[in-house]
């Protein structure tokens, strides 16, 4: 079963800086026997991206077989992508991608912010969307119990300090417990050092299975926020 949408996301992605407007719609009409509809998607915010969205969407609409769906797919991908580029593949590659059903097990709060991102294929923005949403559930824990406003790295710090943490996730009174809450408390720093912070500041890609991981990750540390007392 192909992936129409996450085609015609990575395809609009691909090719937002070299086609225009023009030349999309030449060739979509040179290839489609159909005029274009029109299927608005928040995370697109190129009109040439869009552009590209829509026809490949209006395509995966048609009442034609899979197979000639397909084979007009792949022309309008080849008419519009040079011919060393990457994307000509995409047909192939989504065919190919695991059907992984984590979600099973992943954190109900981290569903609900990225795992819409995470199928249309922006894995850094789903990945970022689940660390900001840890962040953000720690930084209304100490502000309604300190009344301070922190952020980041330092509110993790303050939150789960050794000595006199807001957030407790273990035993405090036996060495084990301590150990506990010290290897967390660098672990939730760490992660919004590591993981947050270069995706907000800079437009950084990830592959699927990269995300994946980070968003084990976030999952863990929400069962972790979940199971604490504060």
């Amino acid at each position: 079963m192909v992936n129409f949408r996450l085609i015609g996301i990575k395809l609009g992605e691909g090719l937002k800086y070299t086609a225009s407007i023009n030349e999309i719609n030449r060739i979509a009409s040179a290839v489609f026997d159909f005029e274009v509809s029109s299927h608005p998607h928040e995370s697109i915010t190129s009109s040439r991206s869009q552009l590209i969205y829509d026809w490949v969407m209006t395509l995966a609409e048609q009442p034609i077989e899979e197979k000639k769906k397909l084979q007009l797919l792949q022309e309008f991908i080849n008419a519009l992508a040079p011919e060393d580029s990457p994307l000509r593949n995409l047909i192939k590659e989504t065919v190919k991608l695991p059907e992984v059903d984590f979600w099973g097990i992943i954190h109900k709060d981290i569903i609900r912010v990225a795992k819409n991102k995470f199928e249309d294929g922006y894995y850094a923005d789903a990945v970022e969307a689940a660390f900001k949403e840890i962040n953000n559930r720690v930084k209304e824990i100490v502000k309604n119990k300190t009344g301070k406003e922190l952020d980041g790295a330092s509110l993790m710090y303050y939150a789960f300090s050794e000595k006199d943490p807001i957030i407790v996730l273990d035993d405090l009174s036996s060495e084990t417990g301590r150990n506990i809450q010290k290897g967390y408390m660098q672990i939730f720093a760490g992660a919004m050092t590591g993981i947050r912070n270069p995706k907000a500041h800079e437009n950084i890609t990830i592959s699927r299975e990269r995300a994946i991981h980070f968003i084990f990750l976030a999952s863990l540390l929400m069962y972790r926020l979940n199971e604490a007392t504060y």
